[in-house]
């Protein structure tokens, strides 16, 4: 039989490793961070809801990372 070749692009393969979730949780939670002291200063309501949404994709991230590192 002829062997199947596997149809994910490169970028799909590293994003299924732990520690690439877990340095994309971190750049987002800082970024997050980062956002919410400028929306502490100015008071805008734009950046409040760009830190909010930063923060819920860092932590989801994270999550993933923890699951890929725990089940391998």
């Amino acid at each position: 039989m002829a062997r199947r070749v596997s149809r994910r692009s490169q970028e799909q393969i590293m994003m299924n490793r732990w520690w690439v979730r877990a340095l994309i949780a971190l750049i987002l939670i800082g970024l997050a961070y980062g956002f919410a002291s400028l929306a502490i200063d100015s008071g805008n309501l734009v950046e409040y809801a760009v830190t909010i949404i930063l923060l819920w994709l860092g932590v989801r991230h994270a999550y993933s990372a923890i699951r890929f590192a725990i089940s391998r």
